[in-house]
């Protein structure tokens, strides 16, 4: 714990020479420049050290990752146009390489790197024409959930982690239940639309935000990473449409918001197979005083003419979240549930899919918010994968699967002057 509690202390070193924010006034506009970096200790436990055939292995991790580093430039020209740049630097990932849940295989593991890009995550040009409707051009979070935070993470959903439905899959993360769908079916969970270059109409009115959205990727990246490196999927076009509200309701404040998407897409940059992916989503959040509560729920629906992959699978899922607030601590609980595959076409596998295809997690954490600026949290996550059956020795017969304890204890430390 020295060696964190030292490594900790340099980051906040090193960070605060770039946690600047400063105002600058010309006679064009003014330009606001603010800093935002988050680092986190990560442990897991070894479990199932000498797995037997149907057993699987983990070997757990500990990593300490200078995890999100942004660069945000914001300003006005005049009085009808702003700008927004969210310049993202490094973040954290976990190693696609590496199988997470692994049957019968006692020698994999799965470790934690920081990644250096440089690449926005926002970088948009906005017009107001009248107070209520201001249109966007350029790159924007795409207004889905309301846990899509962008970074402010910890004042948002108050976790390390973000959601399930959140997270793209267990590819990029330790989820472990749709790798191991990737290892038998060659499916994966389709991330929702997070960040996306196009144009928007947003029309507000007494709270009420109305967010109209068309973007083609094809004006991004067709690299296998995805745009921002979040999508797992070169997406062509395709469209949002968000309808949130704001505002102070009671002893608190209320944001609430349901989502519509559609896109058209390519399964890859050389592929020539085609999809749909379309999904939608409602979610509310409150904040009082002394507590907060909030959930989300999402169903999105890949359709796509491959010849070798299901041709139409929708994956579905939820969270509830609640806190309080006892001056400068403050606890979470949050529960997440993740249906990842649902097929509508018949698919041979060597796994049946409909025993293990959810998970759910429970993440009991606390936070000690230290001043505006700056947040300390504690999560323990225990992570529930659907006990299930699979042809783990290639016999045609179904054997149920013991999984491991993949628990995960996670100490994050967030400064944010965005």
């Amino acid at each position: 714990m020295k060696k964190l509690a030292g490594l900790i202390f340099a980051l906040l070193i090193f960070v605060a020479p770039l946690a600047i924010y400063a105002q600058v006034e010309a006679t064009a506009g003014s330009m606001k420049i603010g800093a935002h970096l988050d680092t986190t200790f990560r442990w897991s436990p070894e479990s199932n050290k000498d797995p037997a055939i149907d057993e699987i292995y983990w070997k757990g991790y500990e990593s300490v990752t200078g995890q999100d580093l942004f660069l945000e430039i914001t300003g006005k020209i005049g009085d009808r146009v702003s700008y927004k740049i969210l310049e993202g630097l490094v973040w954290e990932t976990w190693n696609p390489g590496i199988t997470t849940y692994v049957v019968g295989a006692p020698d994999l593991d799965i470790y934690v790197k920081p990644n250096a890009y440089a690449y926005p995550l926002e970088a948009y040009a906005e017009f107001k024409v009248i107070d209520q409707l201001k249109f966007r051009f350029g790159k924007q979070l795409t207004p889905t959930l309301l846990a899509n935070t962008g970074v402010h993470q910890m004042d948002v959903i108050h976790t390390a982690n973000p959601p399930l439905i959140a997270q793209n899959s267990s590819s990029t993360g330790p989820i472990g239940i749709n790798e191991l769908l990737v290892a038998t079916t060659g499916w994966s969970k389709v991330p929702l639309p997070l960040s996306v270059t196009g144009a928007a109409a947003i029309l507000s009115f007494s709270g009420v935000e109305i967010n109209y959205t068309l973007f083609d990727e094809w004006l991004q990246t067709t690299t296998t990473v995805g745009d921002l490196g979040y999508d797992s999927l070169n997406k062509t076009k395709g469209g949002n449409v968000a309808v949130s509200y704001n505002g102070s309701v009671g002893p608190g404040k209320l944001a609430v918001r349901g989502f519509y998407f559609d896109e058209a897409t390519e399964l890859g940059p050389s592929s020539a197979e085609h999809a749909d992916d379309s999904g939608w989503g409602a979610g509310a959040m409150y904040n009082a005083d002394k507590w907060f509560v909030g959930g989300e729920y999402t169903s999105s629906t890949l359709k796509t003419d491959s010849d070798v992959k299901p041709n139409k699978n929708t994956w579905s899922g939820y969270y509830v979240t609640v806190g309080g607030k006892f001056s400068s601590i403050q606890p979470v609980y949050r529960l997440d549930f993740v249906d990842y595959t649902n097929l509508k076409d018949s698919y041979y596998a060597t796994a049946k899919l409909s025993s293990f295809d959810t998970e759910m997690w429970h993440t009991i954490g606390v936070n000690y918010l230290v001043n505006d600026n700056v947040t300390v949290g504690l999560d323990y996550v225990i992570k529930s994968p659907e006990k299930g059956k699979a042809d783990v020795d290639a016999d045609g017969l179904m054997e149920k699967v013991d999984y491991p304890n993949a628990n995960e204890l996670v100490l994050m430390v967030e400064v944010d002057l965005l």
